[in-house]
């Protein structure tokens, strides 16, 4: 055998050893895939710290006394805690010490109830934000004697009546005058703002409370009525029952008091159990 076909025997050989190592290789299975699972990113939460702060349990309005019933606590992130809101870890009586408290405003049915909305007992301005839109408080002189014996309250409602003196009228026989008087009621269902200086129920459970004057809650117009009406005679507050203070406030006398015209008016009277027929004139 010579050289030449040994050289082509060697290459034909070392070409079928490498297309079947190729084959071999082609035709064996891929090796499995090592993954590699990354262990899951564990999400760090902080632990969001809450705290009870206090809101209002219903829409309340402008001028409204607050309650406990108006009031209640209500979980709140304390990272969102403004200064002005009133929390329990700082003031864990808040529900008693703003029960008597005034709104300057509007406060709607979960919100919270800010310092500068509220005026408490014995801060500036608590009685003007007691009184209604368009609304005077106006004060007139009593005693327990015109003022249900004392029993009337702050929040409690009145008539009020105005005691006038009559014409002097000449006694049977002409052996003398006599005075006769007439009441009537000039206003009915009148709000009281306060006694005195007590604008608040007495918290003892006492009913009386003492006072020189009352001051009551009217519009503009009755309020110059019943300034002119203490110039005419004696005023008297008539307490009124819990069921009966549904009624409008009603200047019901209050067109007679300002009568100008020359009229003449005949009122029945009663003194000592006798009936008299009473002719007085407008002013």
């Amino acid at each position: 055998m010579n050289t030449k076909k040994i050289l082509l025997l060697g290459g034909l050989g070392l070409v079928s050893v490498v297309a079947f190592l190729q084959l071999k290789k082609m035709s064996a299975p891929a090796p499995a895939t090592s993954v590699i699972e990354a262990d899951p990113v564990a999400q760090v939460v902080d632990q969001v710290e809450y705290v009870d702060v206090l809101v209002a349990a219903m829409d309340i309005q402008r001028g409204t006394r607050l309650t406990p019933e108006t009031l209640k606590w209500k979980r709140w992130p304390a990272e969102a805690l403004e200064p002005n809101q009133i929390d329990i870890q700082n003031q864990p009586q808040a529900l008693e010490e703003y029960a008597s408290a005034v709104t300057l405003t509007t406060i709607y049915a979960g919100e919270p109830i800010m310092r500068q909305k509220v005026v408490q007992p014995g801060d500036r301005g608590l009685m003007a934000a007691s009184l209604g839109s368009g609304m005077r408080a106006i004060s007139t002189r009593i005693t327990a004697d015109t003022a249900a014996g004392g029993f009337i309250q702050p929040g409690d409602r009145v008539d009020v009546v105005l005691t006038m003196q009559l014409p002097q009228t000449t006694q049977t026989g002409g052996s003398g005058t006599q005075n006769n008087f007439v009441s009537n009621t000039i206003f009915e269902n009148v709000p009281v703002l306060a006694i005195g200086q007590t604008s608040n129920q007495n918290l003892d459970g006492t009913a009386y409370v003492i006072g020189s004057t009352a001051l009551l809650e009217m519009s503009q117009a009755d309020a110059e009525v019943l300034i002119e009406a203490q110039s005419r005679g004696d005023i008297s507050l008539v307490l009124r029952g819990l069921d009966r203070r549904g009624a409008v406030n009603v200047p019901s006398a209050a067109t007679a008091i300002r009568k100008t015209s020359g009229a003449v008016r005949t009122l029945t009277i009663y003194k000592a159990g006798q009936k008299q027929q009473v002719s007085i004139q407008g002013n």
